[in-house]
């Protein structure tokens, strides 16, 4: 199987105020189910808050943790 989580994060990256579920299936054109399994092991990304409730549901809102490219790396 084909990783998305790079698909993901660039999605995430692209909209800094993060994304639910159903804003990264149209990003990205994963499936919901495959995308919500995805995110629980995709490096760096988090839920930021929850949005609602709709229709009785709150929707996580995902997003991804930036690394400052001037970030000296450890020795």
């Amino acid at each position: 199987m084909r990783s998305h989580h790079n698909k993901i994060r660039k999605c995430l990256q692209d909209h800094p105020d993060g994304r639910t579920v159903a804003e990264l299936v149209e990003c990205t054109s994963i499936s919901a189910d495959v995308l919500r399994q995805t995110l629980e092991t995709c490096f760096g990304v988090y839920v930021d808050r929850w949005e609602g409730p709709r229709r009785g549901q709150w929707a996580a809102v995902w997003c991804v943790a930036s690394v400052p490219e001037n970030c000296p790396r450890p020795e």
